[in-house]
């Protein structure tokens, strides 16, 4: 992982995770995405933890908001390294929670989303963080077991539930009578919304096709606890949809679905064939809520100031603890190094040879030695062997 590309990750997270209340740029979020490919969210965590996200709800929101797309669209490995963030991320929801309201509030709910989205990702290893599953996969999931297909719905509306809640919640905490969906500050809340309905209409569909499945195996008073719980999730989620698909903000970054009049009737298994998965379309020309044109990451390489400073901020000032700072911290000029590393260079090589010339020579006389101590020993006891032979004849 070279210097440059976390010259470039520390950009991109001071851009898309910071105190100004604007929604968080596309593209620092997709650089974050990309530069995230070869070290899962090892990388990201490294520099995340070192952000005061207890002290400062804004920042909180854009770190959920940022990290909600990394576990959406992220390496897979992902989810994987962020559960031991998890305890964390628990007590920080509880912190932001004795709020009632503003971001504070806003995220205690979003990370009880990010966690029960990572927990749900983990036991359901089958499904990407994206959610999407082709209706195969969606078979395979179930392992053709009618139980796992029951606990497996019962998980899907808790997933659902936290997905409302903050869809709730930020609508709850701005004045819709307002044209806030054009203002910086109602843009940072809605901004995250996008991922939210990804969410959704992926959860919906596998939840509807789920309970005609179930319905197929089991009696109808089994399953009356799942009916109730989706007809109140349905309402729900089409009024959401509704009121996100006539706010301008989302008109020119989302094509958001309409969920049908009234829900699908489970009890009637011909309706299945009525049921027809609600599709998000995101138009390529809208990725960025700013309507910027996009900057690819080479862009940022001329940063070389602010690099080194955010640089230092985010992953420390001490290179000898720290393996991400890349900093010269003693002052030196990288020639006079240079020149250093080869004298020692050279001091090393002429020890190492003065050590095998010594070596060598204890070699050669200890041969010697054990050489002579032979000759003497042949010559002694061949003179008792003739003086032994001699008194024998006598």
């Amino acid at each position: 992982f070279p210097r440059k590309n976390y010259e470039l990750f520390a950009v991109s997270i001071n851009k898309a995770i910071n105190t100004q209340e604007v929604a968080v740029k596309e593209k620092h979020a997709r650089n974050i995405l990309i530069l995230s490919e070869c070290k899962g969210a090892h990388t990201f965590w490294a520099a995340v933890n070192r952000l005061p996200l207890s002290s400062n709800a804004v920042l909180c929101w854009k770190f959920c908001h940022v990290f909600h797309k990394l576990l959406r669209d992220g390496h897979p490995n992902v989810i994987k390294d962020s559960m031991r963030n998890k305890a964390d991320l628990t007590d920080m929801s509880r912190m932001w929670g004795h709020l009632s309201e503003g971001y504070g509030k806003l995220c205690s709910i979003y990370l009880k989303l990010l966690i029960t989205k990572m927990e749900f990702h983990i036991k359901n290893p089958r499904f990407p963080g994206n959610l999407q599953m082709s209706n195969r996969q969606l078979d395979e999931a179930g392992e053709n077991d009618v139980n796992n297909f029951f606990q497996l719905t019962v998980e899907m509306f808790d997933y659902l539930e936290c997905e409302l809640n903050l869809f709730l919640g930020v609508f709850s905490s701005l004045d819709m009578s307002r044209s806030v969906s054009v203002t910086a500050a109602g843009q940072c809340r809605l901004a995250p919304l996008i991922q939210v309905i990804l969410d959704c209409s992926h959860l919906y569909d596998y939840t509807v096709k789920l309970l005609f499945k179930l319905h197929s195996c089991l009696p109808a008073d089994t399953l009356q606890g799942h009916r109730d719980r989706f007809q109140e999730q349905f309402k729900k989620l089409k009024s959401l949809f509704y009121r996100s698909s006539n706010l301008q903000y989302f008109k020119r970054l989302i094509q958001i679905p309409q969920l049908p009049e009234n829900p699908p009737n489970f009890l009637r298994a011909s309706a299945l064939s009525e049921h027809i998965s609600p599709v998000v379309v995101i138009p390529a020309e809208s990725s960025s809520p700013e309507s910027e044109h996009v900057v690819e990451t080479d862009d940022l390489v001329d940063m070389d100031p602010p690099v080194e400073t955010k640089f230092d901020d985010l992953f420390g000032t001490s290179a000898a603890i720290d393996p991400f700072n890349f900093n010269s911290q003693n002052g030196m000029r990288k020639d006079d190094k240079d020149r250093l590393i080869e004298q020692l260079t050279r001091e090393i090589q002429a020890l190492k040879e003065e050590l095998e010339s010594f070596r060598l020579e204890v070699r050669t006389s200890r041969t010697a030695g054990i050489f002579s101590a032979s000759c003497f020993f042949f010559k002694d006891f061949s003179s008792s062997t003739v003086r032994a032979t001699g008194c024998v004849r006598r």
